[in-house]
């Protein structure tokens, strides 16, 4: 019995031919429910500064990103380059991921079991030196309610 007819390209009923494309259209809607479960994700942060030359500055900003790249497990990241938009007040001017030193590479932000860790976001021209939660600089940092979209400065 020909399963396949190749001068009209049609299936004939087949009981092994049905059971073998069942797993394949089950995966198939496993793939969407996974793309439909990615979303904006953004955090709010604070950086206090109680030490050294800046100790009293306060500073703030957001960084947003979409959370279909992650997986959750280990130690990961995400750039400019994966969707990473970067909002900070930084002496009261507002600067965006583009105005990192090492764009579109950087900044960086590293999660640790699927939480944000480190913001790697440089703006000067001296060597890059991550500041994020060093000694002296306590950041805190909340996640926004009902993100729906990836958040800039220009919103």
């Amino acid at each position: 019995m020909n399963i396949f007819n190749l001068n009209k390209i049609t299936l004939r009923n087949n009981k092994f031919l049905s059971i073998a494309l069942l797993p394949i259209s089950l995966g198939l809607s496993i793939i969407n429910v996974n793309l439909a479960s990615a979303k904006p994700v953004t955090y709010d942060f604070t950086v206090n500064v109680v030490k050294g030359s800046l100790k009293g500055n306060t500073y703030n900003g957001h960084f947003s990103y979409d959370n279909e790249t992650l997986t959750g497990k280990g130690r990961e990241t995400i750039n400019a380059q994966n969707g990473l938009k970067v909002c900070m007040n930084f002496f009261n001017q507002m600067h965006s991921e583009t105005k990192d030193v090492d764009y579109p590479q950087y900044p960086v932000l590293i999660f640790k079991q699927g939480q944000p860790e480190t913001l790697d976001f440089w703006m000067e021209s001296r060597e890059r030196d991550i500041w994020w939660n060093r000694n002296g600089w306590e950041v805190e940092i909340s996640p926004r309610e009902n993100s729906s979209e990836i958040s800039d400065c220009n919103k």
